[in-house]
């Protein structure tokens, strides 16, 4: 590669241009495209495969771009269901039908595919990382079994562990506790067949049940459904949803049937309670933080990929290459990340989106109630896709942004 090098002649421990600690969805994308770009990457997670788990099941039209854009999109696309049109209804009525590209598959799948095709720049390894010396020049990284590696740079992207956030001076911020919590489990048509659409965003017609709306697409041969609440997880609803999701769902959305037929519940529930955070504190020399290790976002905002592939993008596309175009990893260089500009706008918009959908869901002030009244009334009266507009346009009025 071009431009300054890591050097380490006579040294015994083994070295990379870059540690990247955690091969979830941001770690495994990060690794991937700056493996594409030559760089020397050590990926390290714990875990020989991503298990499943509840977290991100749908690719939204920008996140696919991103995949697009990296040239990664074609190692996911076979794993997933292509969706070509979302219906959206509320209180049973039809109200807009959108042309759309959307992929539906677990979150799992999504990974294990990622790192299946990782470039040969591309180390996996099998471990944990346990300690993180950080300095301006070089970063020395050792894992269990007593495994040591020094780099330039550590790409942090998985939750950290109370030692290592010590070490290098960050501390975790709740920002929203009990922000939501995500409901997922797949539903079926009671005669059989196949549903007769893509996809159906449903909202509901009440805040009683503290609901924000309901997601339906495909993942396989399945119908899945996300539900997005605004509840506390030891919440006595959230447990008889669980425990009764047929019923608790006909009792929540009455109309449900009349706009996508007759359907049951055919698996268990799973669920995910959400608090809003940030990491904080001065940038470390040395090591950056990307996706839920430096902020987490709401599922119900959609916004949680975007804001992965932001960071891949910008940490990849523009910060390292200029980084390693000279000698040092101080904190000034890793502070232009956090500032870029493009990265602190989707991180801004995740978390306004995130507030702004919980209190148009459960705010009990006049200006809510106010402006949920005309959010209902809109999507009551309006013709089919037309008066798309009002809605964003009274968010932005609230959110002070126009």
């Amino acid at each position: 590669m071009e431009g300054y090098s890591l050097s380490l002649k006579g040294s015994q421990n083994r070295s990379t241009d870059i540690i990247v600690v955690g091969a979830g969805l941001a770690g495994s994308t990060a690794a991937a495209v700056l493996g594409q770009r030559g760089w020397r990457v050590l990926l390290v997670d714990p875990r020989p495969s991503c298990p499943p788990v509840f977290k991100a099941e749908k690719i939204e039209p920008e996140q696919a771009a991103s995949l697009r854009k990296f040239g990664l999109l074609s190692h996911i696309a076979p794993q997933a269901v292509r969706i070509r049109e979302v219906r959206t209804y509320y209180n049973g009525r039809l109200f807009r039908r959108t042309a759309i590209e959307q992929y539906g598959l677990y979150y799992s799948d999504m990974v294990n595919a990622m790192r299946a095709h990782l470039p040969a720049s591309v180390e996996f390894k099998l471990g944990r990382v346990v300690q993180i010396v950080n300095s301006p020049e070089l970063q020395r990284v050792k894992l269990d079994r007593d495994e040591e590696w020094t780099c330039r740079l550590v790409v942090l992207a998985s939750g950290l562990s109370a030692e290592i956030q010590s070490s290098l001076r960050l501390r975790r911020t709740i920002i929203q506790k009990n922000q939501s919590v995500a409901i997922a489990f797949t539903i079926a048509r009671r005669d059989g067949l196949p549903f007769l659409f893509d996809a159906v965003t449903y909202y509901p017609t009440s805040c009683a049940d503290s609901l924000d709306y309901l997601t339906l697409f495909p993942i396989g041969q399945t119908m899945r459904a996300n539900l997005f609440a605004f509840r506390n997880a030891p919440d006595p609803w959230l447990r008889q949803f669980i425990s009764e999701p047929g019923q608790m769902l006909e009792r929540c959305l009455p109309k449900l049937s009349r706009a996508i037929g007759e359907y049951r519940v055919v698996s268990k529930v799973e669920t995910s309670r959400i608090d809003l955070y940030r990491t904080e504190g001065d940038p470390p020399p040395g090591v950056v933080l990307i996706g839920d290790a430096s902020q987490n976002v709401c599922p119900s905002t959609a916004m949680g990929l975007s804001k992965v592939f932001t960071d891949v993008d910008v940490l990849c596309s523009e910060c390292i290459p200029l980084w390693f175009g000279s000698s040092g990893m101080d904190s000034d260089k890793v502070m232009s990340f956090c500032s870029h500009p493009r990265k602190r706008a989707t991180d801004v918009k995740a978390l306004q989106n995130a507030l702004y959908r919980r209190h148009t869901s459960t705010g009990r002030s006049l200006r809510w109630r106010v402006h949920r009244l005309r959010l209902h009334l809109s999507m009551q009266f309006r013709r089919p896709n037309r008066g798309a507009n009002l809605p964003q346009t009274a968010r932005k009025k609230l959110l002070g942004e126009d």
